[in-house]
């Protein structure tokens, strides 16, 4: 990996964990902060699981899953990052890895506090894995497409 990918994770990771440790002192579990009435509101929740809460109570074998996706990134980069588009996406995809993991770690589960009201409530973290993964997509279906037709 990239010297400025290990600086994105960084600073990635540490701005998800600070929202996070702010979201633990103020926000509250029953009384969100409504940012915007039916639209975006703050809540803390304690996500016991991964993604949209399935694997509720499976703390080590996410701890397992986290490291392995993170030990595979790292050895595996240079196939896994072909363009600046897939670079950027493995940086996103680790932050949010990280992010998660360094939660599951420290208290157990991970801590969410964005709701839209769309999707289960969510984090950081969750946004960079999200952002990663478009950002492979992106690589696959328009780069690619463009270097084959080139």
């Amino acid at each position: 990996m990239k010297f400025w990918q290990w600086v994105l994770i960084c600073v990635g990771v540490c701005l998800d964990q600070v929202t996070k440790l702010f979201a633990e002192k103020y926000l509250s579990f029953i009384h969100p902060y409504v940012v915007m009435e039916k639209g975006v509101s703050f809540q803390l929740v304690h996500n016991y699981g991964a993604a949209y809460g399935i694997l509720q109570n499976h703390r080590y074998f996410l701890l397992s899953v986290s490291a392995f996706v993170f030990i595979v990134c790292v050895k595996y980069a240079r196939a896994l990052a072909t363009s600046r588009y897939s670079e950027i996406g493995l940086g996103f995809l680790l932050i949010g890895t990280v992010g998660n993991f360094v939660d599951r770690l420290r208290v157990g589960y991970v801590i969410d506090f964005v709701d839209i009201g769309l999707f289960p409530v969510f984090n950081i973290a969750d946004v960079c894995i999200d952002i990663g993964i478009v950002l492979f997509l992106l690589e696959l279906f328009v780069v690619r497409d463009v270097k084959n037709k080139a």
